[in-house]
């Protein structure tokens, strides 16, 4: 159906078709949990056939309980952000640009691309690279541009942020399908359950992190938020991509470097994830995280 023929209520009609309250309603739209919702000066414009928001309640089924995430010294992280504080310096700091690069080419690595550490660097310096497509070089500088505005990201996440993120990633090369999940069930399921429908684990997901998860370190809820990312894999394109720059995200909010990898951590880090997916156990794969954490201490500011 198109815009034109399609008929919207406001928050009070649907308060009462749903039988949920205004203030619900607008803490839903706000996070973008009600489809195709839009703000409208202070107010919002809900679809008619837009459906009813799932009960935390409902979702409780569906969350995964399994997880233990370990342990980081938070001492010497605490340490860390005296060192190199997340603000505007940060953005002009000399090395940065050539971090974003390494991380970068490490994560390519893991597509399968073709697209290599010397090539991102060409890019960065406005060079066009012959041999790669226009899809290689727009995704390439999308990851920059995110990266460099994340360093600014003081919320915590919300589903809508989540989506927006992924539009920005694939801006000029899925301007249409990058607005919505994928359709069918998680990658993974949670062990012993059944797999669920991506865009209801997200929503789990969501529910997790805003209540059970909202007093973690913050480098633990990243690397939580990394995990059940690539479980649920909501999207089917440049998923290890789009999963850092959440987790980034909340390092940066949380005062933190994002990891850097190298090549020789690309092999450990998948057995390490593997054995999380498995059983549950996110311990090891945190430390993974951790030392990473500290390496990009050491290459922004020489600790």
């Amino acid at each position: 159906m198109d815009n034109q023929s399609m008929n919207y209520m406001d928050v009070k009609e649907a308060s009462r078709k749903w039988g949920i309250t205004d203030r619900r309603i607008r803490i839903l739209c706000n996070e973008g949990r009600v489809d195709g919702a839009v703000k409208l000066g202070w107010s919002w414009t809900i679809p008619e056939n837009a459906p009813k928001p799932r009960d935390g309640r409902v979702l409780r089924r569906f969350k995964n309980l399994d997880i233990r995430p370990g342990s980081v010294d938070v001492s010497r992280l605490e340490y860390l952000k005296t060192i190199c504080p997340i603000n505007d310096e940060l953005k002009t700091n000399p090395k940065l640009e050539s971090f974003i690069a390494k991380v970068l080419s490490i994560f390519l690595r893991r597509e399968e691309s073709e697209i290599s550490l010397e090539n991102i660097k060409s890019i960065y310096s406005g060079q066009l690279i012959p041999s790669l497509t226009l899809e290689d070089h727009l995704i390439v500088l999308n990851f920059r541009s995110i990266f460099l505005s994340l360093i600014d990201k003081k919320d915590r996440w919300f589903e809508r942020d989540i989506k927006e993120t992924y539009v920005r990633l694939m801006q000029g090369i899925d301007d249409i399908g990058s607005s919505r999940y994928r359709e069918g069930f998680t990658r993974y399921a949670i062990r012993g359950k059944e797999k669920v429908k991506v865009a209801v684990q997200m929503e789990t997901l969501f529910s997790q992190y805003e209540n059970s998860w909202k007093n973690l370190n913050g480098l633990i809820s990243a690397v939580l938020l990394y995990g059940e990312l690539m479980r649920i894999e909501p999207y089917s394109k440049y998923m290890d991509l789009f999963s850092y720059l959440i987790m980034a995200g909340e390092l940066f909010r949380s005062g933190l470097l994002p990891p850097l990898f190298d090549n020789d951590d690309w092999q450990e880090s998948r057995a390490l994830f593997s054995l999380a997916l498995k059983r549950g156990n996110f311990c090891d794969f945190t430390h993974f995280i951790e030392r990473a954490v500290n390496a990009s201490y050491g290459e922004l500011s020489n600790v």
